[in-house]
């Protein structure tokens, strides 16, 4: 993979650590976050918006896909797996099978994953789970790593 350097780095400098930062707290990036818990979607969306990231909030899947069919195209999507009218692994299926976003990266959260682990996610978390590892993942797959 060739590294871009901003002009007026050196690689590896604080300075191309700085601009790789800033790069990876776009504030464009945003962040679909489909949980039922009203009180959690809301700590969540706003602990991700102190860290530069857009953020869109859904119930469920089915709020989830009216989002995206409506044009919303987010970076990353946090996805719960219990919720009413349409659960997680419901919505993950019919992500997946729609050409214009079964590319959109997925980060699962849930409290019952060991019940039956998704599989077409790139990264699962159990409720409860540490901020700062799903602050890294988000950064990571912001960044397209």
């Amino acid at each position: 993979m060739i590294e871009e350097v901003q002009p007026g780095t050196r690689p590896g400098s604080a300075e191309e650590t700085n601009v790789q930062d800033e790069r990876r707290l776009d504030p464009r990036a945003s962040v679909l976050v489909v949980e039922d818990e009203h009180e959690l979607r809301e700590l969540i969306a706003r602990w991700l918006e102190t860290r530069s990231y857009r953020v869109v909030e859904a119930a469920d899947g089915h709020d989830a896909v009216e989002l995206l069919q409506a044009g919303l195209e987010p970076d990353v999507i946090l996805l719960d797996l219990t919720m009413p009218r349409m659960d997680g692994r419901a919505f993950l299926d019919w992500l997946r099978s729609q050409p214009e976003h079964r590319h959109r990266p997925v980060i699962v959260a849930s409290a019952y994953l060991e019940d039956e682990p998704p599989l077409d996610a790139e990264r699962t978390f159990s409720k409860p789970f540490r901020p700062d590892l799903l602050e890294r993942e988000l950064a990571r797959l912001v960044a397209g790593d």
